[in-house]
């Protein structure tokens, strides 16, 4: 009996560092606000509320938007989300479109990196071009911080809150933005995306998110999608 007792604790005490490790690990922190950059600028508002679409396979508690719109049943794609959101310029002029589908990726590591997210984007500028863009994202802060304190520990929302959840794929931490059509065909880059949530409702979720994509391309062509 006393050596059942002492592994129980032994088992106990592990579990609680490994949690607290994981809670609290240094390595998987937000990157912090994004600063000091030469990059165009893109912006979005919230794909869940103000998103021309957004849906997922209905087991989220996400919501959908529309909410007339089908939900991704597919064995396929069932375990991917889709948001169409529309892009503004620096004078909030809106300038293009652009489409994500996020998967949780298999390079998802608690204790070394967080929980990751494969995002692909197609970004259409009216009028220039299309790229693509191929990043990571660090799911954990957002959801230590707000999704899992809010939604499951009915703890009261403290925010607003900035994130940049863009960790890879290159080792830098940035994304990789490859060139489509038009002014963009041929040209590659680096993309960061931020946000910061003012809004998170305990029965709708997030609500007031304001986004934005930093894009920079080869300085002897970072003007390129501004003439």
């Amino acid at each position: 009996m006393k050596y059942l007792s002492v592994g129980f604790l032994g088992f106990v005490v592990g579990c609680a560092l490994i949690l607290t490790g994981i809670y609290y690990n240094p390595f998987t922190a937000d990157a912090g606000e994004v600063d000091g950059v030469n990059a165009r600028v893109l912006s979005y508002s919230s794909p869940f509320a103000d998103g021309l679409a957004i849906t997922h396979n209905g087991q989220s508690r996400l919501p959908l938007q529309p909410t007339t719109i089908p939900e991704l049943w597919e064995s396929t794609i069932r375990d991917s989300m889709l948001s169409v959101v529309v892009l503004h310029d620096d004078a909030n002029k809106p300038v293009g479109i652009a489409s994500r589908v996020s998967q949780l990726s298999e390079s998802t590591e608690m204790l070394t990196r967080g929980i990751l997210v494969d995002d692909d984007w197609l970004v259409t500028i009216a009028g220039e071009g299309s790229f693509f863009i191929r990043a990571d994202s660090n799911l954990w802060p957002f959801l230590k911080e707000i999704l899992i304190p809010v939604w499951y520990l009915d703890r009261p929302w403290s925010g607003p809150k900035n994130y940049r959840p863009t960790a890879g794929p290159s080792d830098e931490g940035f994304a990789i933005v490859a060139g489509g059509t038009g002014a963009f065909s041929d040209i590659s880059g680096t993309a960061v995306e931020s946000y910061q949530v003012s809004g998170f409702d305990k029965i709708r979720g997030p609500g007031d998110i304001d986004a934005r994509l930093f894009i920079e391309f080869p300085s002897d062509r970072t003007n390129l999608a501004s003439e």
